[in-house]
């Protein structure tokens, strides 16, 4: 849902350039936690307005977990990182050393906010000084300290598989290449894996998620494979959108 409604404003708001996105985007990070709590509090009902775009709902008849705004403003900082890439000039900055700066800034701002403990976790703050807790920072709705933590971690991994790139060999089978290629179905067939290894595995801290997320890596690739296969035999279906 978060992805559609973005993908459709996105439509219209890309002719705005990439200047005026990129300044839009952070505006919406940085100060969105400070409009949200203008309006809202943890387990209070909020205005069908305000969960739409910026707040969650949780109700007995529907939630909404995922607001539009916040999302938004990610979907706008990769398009001008996108935007960027397709029309770089020849002498910019190589896209490996954008990647890693933009990262190391993004994991820097992370350490920060979830240090000081105050604004930009969305009141979900540290209880100690424990790595569940500087981890446990707030998705729904999206804080500095979620999205700064997500986008460095990914931003230092693509810099590094870049770097590593001209020292592998990559071939059609390669995990990062399967999982690339079948990513909506890989996102969605993960539920259910998920749910499957709740029933065998026992919540038991970080260890114990690791090892689920490396479990369901491993039972998932064979079956991308095949997922893959099958889209590529039938490139004009529906499939293909997955």
């Amino acid at each position: 849902m978060r992805s559609a409604v973005s993908m459709m404003l996105m439509a219209l708001l890309y002719r705005l350039g990439r200047r005026v996105l990129l300044i839009s985007a952070l505006m919406l990070l940085i100060g969105g936690e400070a409009f949200t709590l203008l309006f809202w509090q943890p387990h209070e009902q909020v205005p069908l307005w305000l969960a739409l775009t910026f707040a969650p709902w949780f109700s007995a008849s529907f939630t909404v977990l995922y607001p539009a705004m916040p999302w938004l403003a990610i979907m706008m900082l990769g398009w001008v990182f996108g935007d960027w890439l397709t029309t770089r000039q020849k002498n910019s900055w190589p896209v490996m050393r954008v990647l890693l700066a933009g990262g190391l800034l993004a994991l820097i701002c992370f350490l920060l906010v979830r240090g000081i403990n105050g604004y930009g976790n969305m009141l979900l703050y540290r209880e100690d000084d424990s790595v569940i807790q500087w981890l446990h920072v707030s998705k729904y709705p999206p804080s500095i300290s979620y999205i700064s933590l997500e986008l460095g971690l990914m931003m230092v991994i693509l810099a590094t598989l870049l770097w590593l790139q001209p020292k592998i060999s990559v071939n059609q089978y390669d995990p990062i290449l399967v999982f690339g290629q079948t990513a909506l179905f890989f996102y969605l067939a993960h539920f259910a894996v998920l749910a499957l290894l709740s029933l065998l595995l026992e919540r038991a801290g970080l260890g114990q998620a690791f090892l689920a997320a490396a479990l369901t890596l491993g039972l998932l690739y064979p079956i991308c494979c095949a997922y893959r296969a099958l889209k590529w035999r039938y490139p004009e279906s529906i499939l293909r959108f997955i």
